[in-house]
């Protein structure tokens, strides 16, 4: 477009066009085209779509992929990070008809109970997971820490984790790592639907394996844009 018609567009007066398009010129974020001078976008605004990609939450971009997930299964879907002896829901969504409890951000989830919990753990070095099992026994005295760590070593075996009715009975879930900063974060997705006669062999022979693929497309996607969590 010329200055007149970027001035009709906006509603600025032909004068502020002339001064802010010859500014953007300079700083090339506009480049003139032809005997007209017409403007069309220049280099400068790429970095600038760049930077916004990059400044995008770990939500901001799993949000999408993990909403398809739940209209595809209708189930709820959250994605959260460790912190003490529970996950924060960072992001949650739920399929138009799913039959679960309807949580939020900011829900905490205990991690040696839920599948998102199990599946966190799984990913994490020994010294973490030692620190976050101490944290799991301090506040949870009864907690079987053999039995978790059973939990914790098979989800690491299969890449995912299973829960029926451990957190609330009525309940199955099903949560997979989220590798991040190559490896160096790390997050977990999670699944879930209220029993209702629900298969536990649909969590493991389908959920289970489909949630690794979601957090893979989160990883990829976080990595491609360069994004920070």
């Amino acid at each position: 477009m010329g200055n007149k018609e970027i001035a009709e567009r906006t509603g600025l007066s032909k004068a502020t066009v002339t001064r802010l398009s010859h500014t953007l010129v300079k700083m090339g974020y506009l480049r003139q085209i032809g005997m007209y001078g017409k403007y069309h976008l220049d280099d400068n605004v790429t970095n600038l779509g760049h930077a916004y990609l990059r400044s995008l939450s770990l939500a901001q971009v799993a949000e999408p992929l993990m909403s398809d997930f739940a209209e595809k299964y209708q189930m709820s879907v959250a994605l959260g990070v460790g912190y003490r002896h529970q996950i924060i829901y960072l992001c949650y969504c739920a399929g138009d008809h799913t039959a679960t409890m309807r949580l939020r951000v900011g829900t905490l989830a205990p991690m040696h109970q839920s599948a998102i919990g199990l599946a966190y753990l799984s990913a994490l070095s020994a010294e973490q997971q030692a620190d976050h099992l101490a944290e799991i026994s301090a506040q949870h005295p009864d907690a079987d820490l053999t039995d978790l760590r059973h939990k914790v070593s098979e989800a690491q075996k299969v890449g995912f984790a299973v829960s029926f009715g451990a957190w609330r009975p009525e309940i199955y879930a099903a949560g997979a790592p989220v590798w991040l900063n190559r490896g160096n974060s790390v997050a977990a997705v999670n699944c879930g639907a209220r029993q209702r006669n629900q298969s536990r062999d649909h969590y493991i022979q389908t959920l289970g394996p489909d949630l690794m693929v979601l957090s893979s497309d989160i990883s990829d996607r976080m990595e491609q844009i360069g994004a920070a969590i």
